[in-house]
């Protein structure tokens, strides 16, 4: 089974506390066509890995507070937002990658995952441990070039070429991928 992780596509990356608006909003719609061919696959498990922080959390002394439990800003963006299908699961995450300190490792053991899918923010943060914490436990990693971001885009290529020899991580496309609507 392959897994579609939607990484931090949340309000207060989009438009609230760490907004990255301009970048965000061309990936919206490849994330969309991903989620739909995801969703109506029955090899495919759609999760959401959503920073939603505490108070005391580590992340919030090094970027302020975003993304707290509870409040709007953790919230995945309207256009994306979880639907309840079967196969779906909302990982909530304290901290940068969408294994640490989260249960997915297990989910995806019970689900048979061997291949992850990573789109979303932010290519060399996120998304960059997300892949990291799916190389140690063995999967298979493509991230889609045309599905995640960063707040500069300067460094989108750095964070890319970064992913692909360090952790051998394909660099593809949806349409590579043979999503096409």
């Amino acid at each position: 089974m392959k897994a579609l992780i939607v990484i931090d596509m949340l309000n207060d990356f989009v438009t609230g506390a760490l907004a990255n608006e301009a970048n965000v909003i061309p990936i919206i719609p490849v994330i969309q066509k991903m989620l739909n061919h995801a969703r109506t696959n029955p090899d495919w498990l759609v999760v959401y890995a959503n920073d939603s922080h505490w108070e005391d959390d580590r992340e919030i002394a090094i970027w302020g507070r975003h993304a707290m439990r509870g409040t709007s800003g953790a919230d995945v963006i309207d256009a994306l937002a979880p639907i309840g299908a079967k196969r779906e699961i909302v990982s909530p995450k304290r901290f940068y990658g969408a294994f640490d300190g989260t249960n997915l490792g297990a989910i995806f053991e019970q689900y048979g995952v061997t291949e992850v899918v990573l789109t979303g923010q932010h290519t060399d943060c996120c998304v960059r441990h997300t892949a990291y914490g799916a190389f140690v436990r063995g999967y298979g990693i493509k991230v889609l070039s045309d599905a995640v971001c960063v707040f500069l885009q300067a460094d989108q290529n750095e964070a890319l070429n970064y992913l692909k020899s360090i952790y051998g991580v394909e660099i593809t496309t949806s349409t590579e991928l043979g999503v096409y609507s």
